[in-house]
């Protein structure tokens, strides 16, 4: 009688043993694939926003746009925006539709905004800002 509970008690250790091993496998797989990034939108438009108004207020960046010089822009941005983003613009004329290359397969958040002009020149245009996810 005693060798069988011997037995059931080698058993249950077996099979706790066994969903140990299981779970520890399951979580070391879980733990390599990437995290679920929750994003919240108001963020990302409040910051696309933030970026476009000093884009605006600054007066080198303001010509920039105006003169289509998309560099100084670039560095600007690079500068300024969340390292786990990535992001492209456009800088066209008003009555246009600005376009960029933006992924298909993930979630773009775009916002857009006017320039007007510069004491020296006046040719308004608009700069579309477009941000995702890396």
């Amino acid at each position: 009688m005693i060798k069988k509970n011997k037995k059931a008690w080698l058993r249950i250790v077996e099979a706790f043993l066994a969903i140990i091993i299981v779970l520890a496998a399951v979580l070391t797989t879980m733990s390599k694939t990437k995290p679920l990034s929750f994003v919240n939108e108001d963020e990302v438009y409040a910051k696309q926003r933030q970026i476009l108004d000093i884009i605006v207020k600054n007066d080198s960046l303001r010509e920039s746009v105006l003169k289509n010089n998309t560099q100084e822009i670039k560095n600007f941005i690079s500068g300024v925006i969340p390292k786990n983003w990535d992001y492209a613009f456009n800088i066209c004329e008003l009555d246009k539709i600005c376009y960029a290359d933006t992924p298909n397969d993930k979630d773009v958040y775009s916002s857009e905004t006017m320039v007007s002009s510069t004491m020296k020149e006046y040719k308004p245009r608009k700069i579309k800002f477009f941000v995702w996810m890396k």
